[in-house]
């Protein structure tokens, strides 16, 4: 089916804006203005590579700053990628603002303290998800999986989840940001940050 009419037209004329040459405040002030309208603006696309592929899924942000930081199963798939490879990308989409930010780097395991700490601030219910789940392996009913997370919910109603020895933190340490903004007649807006030694080189890129 051929879709190439369907298209959107990026009505933005104003100059992309970029904090202090720094992709972290820029991302900080990114992020803060798609939180006014975008529903899910910590959802971003994670990228790992398996063998000679690459597989993407859509994940939470958790926390960013120098660091950006997410929780996971680590014997899913994504989790051993991760561990194999030690490398991702994240891919930020804000459609309402018409902004995409590109993050790629090395990523290590998160203290298990904090990871602790950040599982039981979590609702029970998602404690025991967590719990029944051996994320990625083939099921053989979604029906044996929703009687088990009801059996766990009574169990677990008045004592404390067991914290599941297979979740875990990840932290990506960024090494390149790409900045995109939407541009009228496809004459989109591109910045891009490599990190070199403790500094950043900026980058225009064509559209």
């Amino acid at each position: 089916m051929k879709i190439g009419s369907t298209r959107k037209d990026y009505k933005i004329k104003k100059k992309i804006i970029i904090k202090d040459n720094n992709p972290i405040l820029t991302f900080d002030y990114w992020y803060k203005k798609a939180s006014k309208t975008v529903s899910e603006p910590n959802a971003f696309c994670l990228s790992t590579i398996s063998g000679n592929n690459a597989e993407s899924r859509m994940m939470l942000l958790k926390d960013y700053g120098n660091k950006f930081t997410f929780f996971t199963n680590i014997k899913s798939r994504k989790g051993s990628q991760i561990l194999k490879t030690k490398k991702c990308s994240m891919n930020f989409w804000w459609k309402e603002i018409h902004q995409q930010v590109r993050i790629s780097g090395n990523i290590s395991k998160l203290q298990n303290k904090l990871t602790m700490d950040y599982f039981y601030s979590r609702p029970k219910e998602s404690q025991i998800a967590a719990l029944i789940s051996n994320q990625s392996r083939v099921i053989k009913s979604y029906d044996i999986l929703i009687k088990k997370y009801k059996n766990f919910i009574k169990e677990y109603k008045n004592k404390e989840v067991p914290f599941p020895s297979n979740w875990v933190g990840f932290e990506i340490n960024p090494l390149k940001f790409e900045f995109w903004q939407g541009g009228e007649f496809r004459l989109h807006q591109r910045v891009e940050f490599i990190k070199v030694g403790k500094k950043w080189k900026k980058n225009l890129l064509a559209p």
